[in-house]
């Protein structure tokens, strides 16, 4: 049954949004390493083009979306054991000497981000295909209009694409009020 606040639309703009996060990820290190210089638009351009290219690649799109949720898990528990370490009282020195190259944690975060990227490698490019006993020429035909003006209608009319557009409006007015400067009124 669909439900107004149905997300199964947004499927269809995974390319758009693997396309967006290849993009920023790509820019933010072509700027961080300076490999082309300061040049930001050139940092762009090449940043765009490889989006371009890798968000349409089916085992890159498998491979970010494998990697992206074990990478927010390991982000989430570091957050907050510092986080801990810190209501403990240590101060920033104290976080700042931990990550250190001298205690080992790095190398420890490096060594655990390189088994979440070989691992996703292994389980995206080195597994068999699973075959299926599914007839695959039973088509599952939609509840929509077929042809005409009566398809169109319930097309737009479906909760699906309702739920969608209630998404987006909501998303829009949150990412324009959250971009607004803040009046503050000063009582003297």
């Amino acid at each position: 049954m669909a439900t107004f606040l149905d997300v199964g639309l947004l499927e269809h703009f995974n390319v758009i949004f693997y396309l967006i996060f290849i993009f920023v990820l790509l820019y933010a290190i072509l700027t961080l390493t300076k490999i082309l210089g300061e040049n930001k638009n050139l940092n762009a351009m090449l940043a765009l083009a490889l989006a371009f290219i890798l968000a349409l690649s089916g085992p890159t799109r498998d491979l970010i979306k494998f990697v992206t949720p074990t990478f927010f898990i390991f982000i989430f528990f570091a957050f907050f054991a510092v986080l801990i370490y810190k209501f403990l009282g240590a101060s920033d020195e104290n976080v700042l000497a931990i990550m250190g190259t001298k205690s080992g944690t790095r190398s420890f975060i490096l060594i655990i981000i390189l088994i979440i990227i070989l691992s996703s490698f292994g389980k995206i490019f080195f597994t068999e295909p699973i075959t299926s006993d599914v007839n695959e020429t039973a088509v599952n035909k939609s509840a929509v209009g077929t042809r005409g003006e009566s398809a169109l209608a319930a097309t737009l009319t479906h909760p699906k694409v309702l739920g969608l557009a209630l998404i987006l409006l909501i998303g829009a007015f949150a990412m324009s009020y959250l971009s607004k400067q803040a009046n503050i009124i000063k009582f003297e």
